[in-house]
């Protein structure tokens, strides 16, 4: 059965009452739901070589009794008939393999409800944006994938809170290849399909593809003026997101922002992040029903504000928590715009290097927030405000306070959405708001 035809969330409520009242006294049941349908479209050579659906339901039980926790994940058919049996199944699984497990110290969920209800419905339409991309596309080579629908969140126990979060959005990840076999990427994603943004993204990479193949540059490792486009930027972020943010990772001292969570550091005063759940892609409650806040600074004027502070650290550290998850990282990340005009580019960089994708980054020196990693797809030489040709590959290695701080000229005046492209059991709801970047002396290693 998909999920079209009948209603999610009323079968959603329908197997909470149903396990809710299966319960004993002393025992709590906290319920996670998370369904999709998703349309994939496949792309080579701008043509769909394959097209499919993804239509799923899954279900997280967590029965808790006195101080012990148990957890666990399951498939359901949309059949009330089969998933029942499944369900209590799973109830009395937890039921008789709970008492073997010692108490949970820093055991901590929702008591007091707080139930909500968001729906964020866009009607996007799969054929009309398909055709618009084979349209925009048809005179190059490119190989892409696209993916288009619905994610679904669901939260309850039994106590009697019910929450639940709908968002739709697409994702279109995308590479131009040359007759020579080199490339240039990128990607547009968001709730609504708007044809002007996608134009200018798609304008943008044919011009790069224009000088892909031009005569090759090879740079001899020193420092460069650079510009990080959003999607390389992107990249560094999720880095100092690892732990970056995290209450536990700074009190511990394994932070890649370690050294500004003491105050000995900090960004230059222009670069605020904030944790913004407002454009409703992830949802706004806790997996143990605590509600999140819309927005939380997390660095405001260069200065570290705030950690993100899940439950359990809070009973670890007598702290309050702020309802992030208990990997403590970003999911809606927000970094604010700057002044360079986006629009005017290449004169900013005037000469420099234009560096649009990074990949296979690690920690160089993570408690002093060294990055180290590779240049991808569609980085270019920059003389005089003009490409003149694409460079070798290059491994930087750069600090976050340089990149960020004492070496950043500027972050441009737009921001693109990135939605993480994760489609790992499920899509990731996990999404990034950022601007491009213009780095002085950035180190370029070998």
């Amino acid at each position: 059965m998909f999920l079209e035809d009948f209603k999610v969330k009323e079968y959603f409520s329908k197997i909470s009452d149903y396990l809710f009242n299966s319960l004993n006294k002393t025992e709590v049941l906290i319920l996670n739901f998370d369904a999709e349908v998703t349309d994939f479209i496949r792309l080579n050579k701008s043509l769909i070589r394959q097209a499919g659906n993804v239509t799923q339901i899954g279900i997280h039980i967590t029965l808790i009794i006195k101080n012990k926790t148990l957890k666990s994940s399951i498939r359901l058919s949309s059949n009330f008939e089969k998933d029942s049996i499944i369900l209590l199944r799973t109830l009395y699984f937890l039921r008789r393999e709970i008492s073997e497990l010692p108490n949970d110290p820093y055991l901590m969920y929702e008591k007091t409800t707080h139930s909500s209800n968001l729906i964020n419905s866009t009607n996007l339409d799969s054929f009309a944006i398909t055709d618009n991309i084979l349209m925009r596309f048809r005179s190059v080579d490119m190989v892409g994938i696209l993916s288009i629908g619905k994610i679904i969140k669901g939260f309850s126990n039994s106590l009697g809170q019910f929450n639940w979060h709908e968002s739709e959005s697409f994702n279109f990840d995308w590479s131009l290849y040359s007759s020579n076999g080199k490339a240039v990427k990128n990607n547009y994603a968001d709730g609504k399909w708007n044809d002007s943004s996608f134009s200018n993204l798609a304008e943008e990479s044919i011009r790069q593809l224009e000088v892909v193949d031009n005569h090759e540059i090879k740079l001899e490792p020193g420092k460069y003026k650079v510009y990080l486009s959003p999607s390389a930027l992107n990249e560094v972020i999720d880095m100092m997101s690892w732990g970056g943010f995290s209450y536990k990772a700074n009190r511990v001292g394994s932070s890649p922002l370690y050294q500004m969570f003491k105050g000995n550091q900090s960004f230059d005063e222009s670069v605020n992040f904030t944790e913004n759940l407002a454009n409703g892609i992830a949802p706004t409650f806790h997996s143990d029903g605590f509600v999140k806040p819309e927005k939380t600074n997390l660095i405001l004027n260069g200065i570290y504000k705030n950690s993100l502070v899940s439950p359990r650290s809070a009973l670890e550290y007598s702290v309050k928590h702020n309802a992030a998850e208990y990997y403590e990282s970003p999911v809606s990340i927000e970094l604010d715009i700057g002044p360079l005009n986006s629009e005017n580019l290449l004169s900013e960089l005037n000469s420099g290097i234009y560096i649009n994708n990074l990949w296979y980054l690690n920690f160089s020196d993570r408690n002093n927030g060294r990055i180290t990693g590779l240049t991808r797809f569609g980085c270019f030489e920059v003389k005089n405000g003009e490409f003149t040709g694409p460079i070798n590959t290059m491994r930087f290695d750069e600090t976050l306070h340089n990149i960020f701080g004492e070496k950043l000229v500027g972050l441009t005046n737009n921001q693109q959405l990135i939605i993480d492209t994760s489609t790992y059991e499920e899509r990731s709801s996990h999404s990034s708001k950022i601007p491009g970047a213009v780095v002085d002396d950035f180190s370029l290693t070998l």
